[in-house]
């Protein structure tokens, strides 16, 4: 008999709706699900918790392996164009994320010439993600930049043998984005400057053999680790709980947008995804449910949980 299928769900932007304050908020069907879950406190990122369910080996350096993910087979760094933001004594990083092709080339055009003494090439990897290709990977720490959105940056600047260098490069760029024209049009139409990179990805990626037969979602990244680990890439709208196949399964959700109506949206994916779950848990057609909140923890049933009448 073939084994049953065991699924995964990451839901991210959830993190803020489980607050204390907004748990009134959620539909009760989930509520009553949430607390008969084994649940495990996890504070990772989106982004690593997802490279996590990738790698081999846990995730413990304060960087992660995304240039390995972004330029297979080239020695490289992320070079993400950010915005530091002095506010009294700390130095707060934003991503940016809505670049047009003609800024980024005026801008990394800008960049390459600081960078030939590093005998690196600055490329785009998309509109808003770019990397450097390095002849020689640097003898520094880093920190990755999806943990720092909205954070201060002073403690994560980098370390190690060659760290003077790179913070010397860091400010030479500053002074070069400074007045970049591509900066002035864009703080006159109310948008953020890039007035630096941030450089991360050196974390160590050691791809999984065995871990999913198949995922589902919509993400970059998830479509890059699944190359990397050749597991089968399907988009979201693929996803029919009705149609499970066999194996280790995983979905990833739709980010929740706390800026729209996402009550609505927070009970139409409870009823369309979780619930008919459920009900094949209860039906024990499969074997594991499991749900990973970013920045807050993963909730997990086997099929004799949604039978008891007690939350555990």
């Amino acid at each position: 008999m073939a084994e049953k299928p065991s699924v995964t769900i990451i839901w991210p932007g959830l993190a803020t709706a489980m607050q204390e304050i907004n748990q009134s908020l959620l539909p009760e069907e989930l509520k009553q699900l949430l607390k008969k879950a084994h649940f495990t406190a996890d504070h990772h990122t989106f982004e690593k918790a997802l490279i996590q369910l990738f790698n081999a080996k846990p995730l413990t350096d304060a960087d992660l392996p995304a240039s390995a993910l972004r330029n297979p087979g080239q020695l490289s760094l992320c070079a993400d164009p950010c915005y530091l933001h002095a506010d009294r004594d700390r130095l707060l990083l934003f991503s940016i994320n809505d670049l047009t092709m003609e800024e980024g080339t005026q801008l990394r055009e800008c960049i390459q010439p600081l960078l030939n003494d590093f005998d690196a090439q600055l490329v785009p990897n998309d509109l808003n993600h770019w990397s450097v290709w390095l002849e020689n990977m640097p003898d520094i720490s880093l920190t990755a930049m999806p943990s720092l959105i909205g954070k201060s940056v002073v403690s994560a600047l980098p370390t190690g043998q060659e760290q003077n260098a790179w913070l010397r490069l860091n400010n030479e760029i500053q002074m070069a984005l400074f007045e970049h024209p591509v900066n002035q049009q864009r703080q006159s139409a109310g948008k953020l400057p890039v007035n630096s990179l941030w450089f991360w990805g050196k974390g160590d990626w050691q791809p999984s053999t065995n871990g999913w037969d198949k995922v589902y979602g919509d993400s970059t990244l998830l479509k890059l680790l699944s190359s990397a680990c050749s597991v089968s890439f399907n988009s979201f709208s693929e996803w029919k709980p009705e149609q499970l196949g066999g194996g280790n399964q995983l979905l990833l959700l739709p980010e929740l947008d706390l800026q729209n109506d996402w009550q609505q949206r927070l009970q139409l994916v409870t009823a369309q995804q979780i619930l008919p779950l459920k009900q094949k848990l209860r039906r024990y057609q499969i074997q594991q449910l499991r749900l990973i909140i970013p920045e807050h923890g993963q909730y997990q049933w086997r099929c004799w949980d949604v039978w008891k009448p007690w939350p555990l």
